[in-house]
């Protein structure tokens, strides 16, 4: 396995708070258009998420993957990162409708519980934002034929990153009509095929540019270039104006360029510990915080409406974000680590390996 890039964590971890911040200003405040920074990373803040995904596996299995043996223990290993805590999320969200009277159907309990929902019926996801998670593991399905297909011969790889672009191309010009809410066309938008470009074109910066190398200054001002994009490029109006036509291009594009300049971001190591260390945090922590922030601001509005608290927007958002990094925290070195060794174990090829150690504390 490749060493960790500590960069595209800190990539990973902003992104997660960008759109837990998205969230929050959406729900407490007032809906958020398609202008400025907050209104596109909303929406390609998930996009940037599938680009590093994509990546991550090229990095970590593109010498994993060989046969199908291979294929099926990277997918225990996926399920067993990604598994443990969708469940919690979706136990507690179908509890909590259960004691509001609202029941949830078994079909989309377990539809949730195997991730099946993503190849079936991409729409029908319990907890907020689980379209993603259903959208990943669709991902991670292809991901052998793409690693190998990429292993084989680079072509054969960038065969399948032309069709994908051609399937985001259709729904991005005929599929997804611009007249239309993206709200009445959410279904459609979230499909994995309208995302799946994303994802391989992770895969392809990894074996297409694996062995270039930029100096930081690049980096950096490749990052700040993509930020400005996000932050300036004239659209506004409803979210489905920035995932149609030629500025779904634009945007999709933008999203690859800022997670190349992390990638090739190497100069982590002169980046001063208060900025690199709570970066390194936040990276470890979005899964959870991607999952747990709408159940974590329901808790928390409930206990500040029976403490009489009116007003309380503003403490509200601050307690929220606080409260789901440090649950984020916790919920990864106590669970989710011991879940991820598990799977590692179980798809090791050292049978003398015992579960026990999993269940010690990580040194």
């Amino acid at each position: 396995m490749r060493k960790r890039i500590e960069s595209l964590d800190w990539l990973r971890g902003l992104m997660a708070i960008t759109i837990m911040i998205y969230h929050l200003k959406y729900w407490l405040v007032k809906p958020i258009g398609s202008e400025g920074f907050l209104g596109k990373l909303g929406i390609y803040g998930v996009s940037i998420f599938f680009v590093l995904s994509g990546l991550s596996m090229a990095i970590v299995y593109s010498k994993y993957i060989k046969d199908l043996k291979s294929s099926i223990y990277f997918i225990v290993r996926r399920i067993f990162r990604i598994w443990p805590l969708l469940w919690v999320c979706i136990g507690i969200v179908v509890l909590l409708n259960f004691i509001n009277g609202n029941k949830t159907s078994v079909f989309v309990v377990l539809a949730n519980l195997t991730t099946i929902f993503g190849f079936i019926r991409p729409d029908a996801y319990i907890n907020t934002g689980a379209w993603s998670i259903g959208n990943e593991m669709v991902f991670y399905v292809l991901t052998p034929m793409i690693i190998m297909a990429y292993e084989r011969k680079h072509f054969l790889g960038n065969i399948i990153l032309i069709l994908s672009f051609l399937m985001l191309l259709t729904f991005s010009f005929f599929i997804l009509d611009s007249e239309v809410a993206l709200a009445r066309q959410w279904s459609i938008y979230i499909n994995p095929l309208n995302n799946l470009f994303l994802y391989v074109a992770g895969i392809s910066l990894f074996y297409n540019l694996e062995k270039i190398s930029i100096k930081p200054i690049i980096s950096i001002i490749l990052a700040i270039i993509s930020f400005l994009i996000f932050t300036f490029y004239p659209i506004a109006g409803d979210h489905i104006n920035i995932v149609t036509g030629y500025t779904r291009i634009v945007l999709v594009f933008t999203s690859i360029l800022l997670v190349f300049s992390f990638y090739k971001f190497a100069f982590e190591e002169k980046i001063p510990k208060m900025i690199s260390l709570p970066m390194e945090y936040f990276g470890i922590a979005t899964y959870g915080v991607y999952l747990l922030h709408p159940l974590v601001k329901k808790s928390i509005e409930q206990i500040l409406g029976k403490l009489g608290v009116n007003d309380h927007t503003i403490l509200l958002f601050l307690m929220t974000v606080i409260t789901t990094i440090m649950v984020a925290l916790l919920s990864y070195n106590l669970f989710e680590l011991k879940m991820i060794r598990i799977g590692k174990v179980l798809t090791s090829t050292n049978t003398k390996k015992s579960l026990l150690p999993l269940f010690q504390r990580n040194r």
